[in-house]
């Protein structure tokens, strides 16, 4: 059975400036999920390429933030699933 790893985008202030400023996109994970399967399912679903993932555990579940590649533009992909 395969699990979903990407379970929903986060929008927050600080969120958002990441998107603007450093190119970078947040999301809630599936727990079990390492990075290299957060990376793998982000460039699938968005077809982009991701330059590095940053994984934490938070009280409301773990969070991924991933940064794309220069020639990927996080805002466009944050105005395609609904952040802005």
């Amino acid at each position: 059975m395969k699990r979903d790893v990407i379970i929903s985008p986060v929008a927050t202030e600080k969120t958002m400036f990441n998107t603007e400023k450093e190119n970078k996109l947040t999301f809630l994970v599936d727990r079990k999920a390492g990075r290299k399967q957060v990376k793998e399912a982000v460039e699938k679903m968005y077809s982009v390429k991701v330059v590095s993932v940053r994984t934490m555990i938070t009280k409301f579940g773990k969070k991924a933030i991933v940064k794309l590649d220069t020639e990927f533009s996080a805002d466009e992909i944050a105005g395609r699933i609904g952040i802005f």
